[in-house]
């Protein structure tokens, strides 16, 4: 009986669109199989609308402006045999599942995160039509894809100087005396 060897884990990695312009086609390619690689392309910024409200309070009272987004991502896999990138999908999605909340050091430090700062992954609601749309935007061929949303990360502005406030002046522009 020959012993199975377990098989290579793929690199997870941050893809813009340029590198599936260039997926396999270059020894430096961000996307390059095998071994797998693992996709996370965010493919939409939204506001998030049920905190604005709360985050544009804060910032009246504080004078701090806030803006929270949502991240809309598609992960997928890139590999030679079907059964690796179901396999390696799965496996994103049992650990998004699992470590769906990211605070502290599971954040990158380059965010400049405050104290108390979370990050919430979630499955989105994407139609088949839209992931299509979203492919067909891109030089690659169509991906089995998860989609997720990272909310809410919310980005921080300057203090506003309470003399840069904006006003409103009504003025009378009839000709009536």
């Amino acid at each position: 009986m020959t012993e199975m060897l377990p098989a290579p884990r793929p690199r997870a990695v941050l893809a813009g669109t340029a590198d599936f312009e260039e997926a396999n086609g270059s020894p430096v390619a961000t996307i390059s199989y095998p071994p797998g690689v693992i996709t996370i392309y965010c493919y939409r910024v939204t506001v998030d609308p049920q905190t604005r409200p709360g985050w544009s309070a804060v910032a009246f009272g504080d004078g701090v402006p806030r803006i929270p987004l949502r991240l809309h991502m598609l992960i997928a896999a890139w590999d030679t045999v079907v059964e690796s990138e179901l396999e390696w999908l799965g496996m994103a999605a049992q650990i998004l599942e699992s470590e769906g909340i990211l605070s502290g050091p599971l954040l990158h430090p380059s965010g400049d995160w405050e104290a108390g700062e979370v990050v919430q992954v979630v499955p989105d609601d994407l139609s088949q039509d839209s992931m299509s749309d979203a492919f067909q935007a891109l030089t690659t061929e169509y991906r089995l894809s998860l989609p997720y949303v990272a909310r809410v990360i919310c980005i921080t502005g300057r203090k506003v100087d309470g003399a840069a406030r904006v006003g409103t002046v009504a003025v009378r522009t009839d000709a009536t005396p």
